[in-house]
């Protein structure tokens, strides 16, 4: 067992140089794979968020001795030469080692569970892409398709990352899987937010999109999500639809607006979560709604498929192939203007970039 013993010297101040910004710092600890290598960019990365020693002990279980070390080399040789693989002490990598594997494990289970099978509708043809950050997913979307030919869709983002937002995710999950059939949406994500607050799950909370379908309506309540792209085929044109709502967990009561959107042939709506409005250039740069919405328009009138494809390449130019800040979540739902054969869509994570 490693010994996480906290002397009074791990609470000094332990400034970290500024040798590579905070997105350089995040992209090398994302981009590392080795245990000695990976361990070591953990350290910076956490004392780059603001940690303390102290924090970082508490939060990896390395000892005080090595942490201070990694900062001290750190700033003494820079980002390119302070890791050593042969220094990695034996109990720090067996326990990188174990914790590797649960993660990995969770990341299983929860792909499996998470996994949403794109229902086939006459009316409507859908797409759907996920592309997770870490190790375990904060985003997710389902569908619920009733006997009558109604269409309930639940696009979500967690706050936060890791277990506890993975967490969140799963129980989402199965309060829709287990309400979705409720016949008004209001009733619906109040009764999910009761639920998501009594787990109490440290200040998380599920920022949410539910829409409904049927008969060329679409019913939208949206509880802290970004907004949602409406792609008229007849004008050529996108429209902002914003509805505000506090997520899902935090307010049990909340009055959430509801808007029914008529969609005609050919007209196809776009959800997302923040994570393609966050992406960052090599500059800094956030992507922003104007350019999304622009990106949108110029492939409104494709399939969802392809529409998915277009936003995921201007993810990749913008970002130039730098690591995901956030997981990114696209879902396309188009009203059919004729028949085209479906294709169900998994959640991406081993390949696939926004």
């Amino acid at each position: 067992m490693i010994d996480t013993s906290i002397s009074p010297a791990s609470k000094a101040v332990l400034p970290l140089r500024e040798h590579l910004s905070r997105q350089e710092i995040f992209d090398r600890y994302r981009r590392t794979k080795g245990a000695a290598e990976r361990t070591h960019w953990q350290i910076i990365y956490l004392k780059n968020q603001g940690k303390t020693i102290n924090d970082i002990i508490n939060i990896t279980g390395y000892r005080e001795d090595w942490v201070r070390d990694i900062v001290l080399r750190y700033n003494r040789e820079g980002p390119d030469a302070f890791v050593k693989d042969g220094d990695l002490p034996p109990e720090i990598k067996t326990e990188y080692l174990r914790k590797s594997s649960e993660l990995n494990t969770a990341r299983q289970a929860q792909q499996e569970m998470l996994a949403a099978k794109i229902p086939t509708h006459p009316k409507l043809e859908i797409d759907a892409f996920l592309k997770t950050a870490t190790e375990v997913s904060g985003d997710y979307y389902d569908f619920f398709l009733s006997e009558e030919g109604v269409l309930t869709i639940a696009i979500g983002d967690a706050t936060g990352h890791g277990t506890t937002a993975g967490m969140m995710v799963i129980a989402t999950k199965a309060l829709f899987k287990a309400l979705a059939a409720e016949s008004k949406l209001r009733t619906l994500v109040r009764r999910m937010s009761k639920t998501l607050k009594s787990l109490n799950l440290r200040n998380t909370y599920m920022h949410l999109a539910l829409a409904r379908y049927n008969e060329g309506v679409l019913r939208l309540i949206v509880a802290g999500m970004p907004p949602v792209l409406v792609y008229r085929t007849a004008t050529q044109t996108v429209e902002d639809i914003v509805l505000k709502g506090m997520p899902l967990g935090s307010f049990t009561e909340f009055p959430y607006e509801e808007l029914n959107i008529p969609l005609e042939p050919g007209d196809t709506v776009l959800f997302m979560s923040d994570g393609l409005l966050e992406l960052l250039s090599p500059s800094g740069e956030m992507l922003q709604l104007n350019r999304i919405r622009k990106i949108f328009a110029e492939a409104g009138n494709r399939s969802p498929n392809e529409i998915i494809t277009h936003l995921r390449k201007a993810g990749i130019a913008w970002r130039a192939e730098r690591a995901l800040n956030d997981d990114v979540t696209l879902l396309v739902l188009q009203r059919r203007q004729n028949q085209r054969t479906e294709k169900p869509a998994a959640i991406a994570t081993e390949s696939g970039t926004s």
